[in-house]
């Protein structure tokens, strides 16, 4: 758990890891979800309650937050997604600039948009909480990190029989069975029962699976394989995707 902690995050807990091992046990990624949820509900909470005339700069700090916790592989991962995608030519070539240090125009836009539509979402959804509603903080973010890495584990699922079996995404593939897939499924189900009694907002966990669907078909179609750029995308567009469907559905 802590190997897992050490790279999904950027808490210190393990100052070496052991990414073969991480893969065997991908299938916790639910759990450091929550706790990933319950720090940026933290930090949520304090902005939005010291800083409710200013909501803007409120959302700000929890984007960084975010970041801060996570790190910037899964957004790099989204960046280097898109522009295979919009790369010309066949599977090679696209495969090609995926892999490509550079960030192409593709990933730029892919990174901003989703920077802001995830900021103006955060900002609609916490601005009608106040520094006593925790528990409303912790249903918001907690719900969008567990759909966020069941979206990775999907992805992971949906890997078997890709084209290519090199690389990280391979090695978690390669470690991933139906029976790993469950236990990840059921966690991320029982965590959302926790932080939504049941209610609408239960369902919206299950929007990562949907994003990872869509984006695992994408791949497939585009490079053949599903590597771990793609699983880093499924990531950051999981938890946006969910944060926006709570300020259209839930507000």
């Amino acid at each position: 758990m802590l190997d897992i902690i050490s790279f999904l995050t950027q808490i210190p807990v393990r100052k070496e890891v052991r990414i073969e091992e991480i893969a065997v046990s991908s299938y916790l990624f639910p759990f450091v979800a929550l706790l990933i949820g319950l720090l940026l509900a933290a930090v949520a909470c304090v902005s939005f309650g010291f800083l409710a005339p200013a909501p803007e700069i409120a959302a700000l700090m929890v984007i960084l937050a975010i970041y801060l916790v996570t790190g910037l592989i899964h957004l790099d991962g989204l960046a280097d997604f898109f522009d295979g995608i919009m790369a010309s030519g066949g599977r090679r070539e696209k495969r090609r600039a995926m892999k490509d240090e550079k960030i192409g125009i593709a990933g730029l836009f892919s990174v901003i948009f989703l920077l802001l539509s995830t900021f103006f979402a955060i900002e609609t959804v916490c601005a009608t909480f106040d520094l006593f509603s925790f528990y409303h903080f912790t249903s918001v973010f907690v719900i969008a990190e567990v759909s966020a890495k069941i979206s990775m584990n999907t992805c992971i699922l949906l890997g078997k029989g890709s084209d290519v079996n090199v690389g990280i995404g391979a090695l978690f593939i390669n470690s991933c069975s139906k029976s790993k897939y469950i236990i990840a499924l059921v966690s991320s189900i029982l965590i959302a029962l926790i932080f939504t009694n049941f209610s609408f907002r239960f369902f919206m966990v299950f929007t990562g699976i949907g994003v990872a669907g869509v984006v695992s078909y994408i791949a497939k179609n585009k490079f053949g394989a599903i590597s771990g750029d793609v699983m880093g995308a499924s990531n950051e567009l999981a938890r946006c995707a969910t944060l926006l469907i709570w300020v259209i559905f839930i507000l």
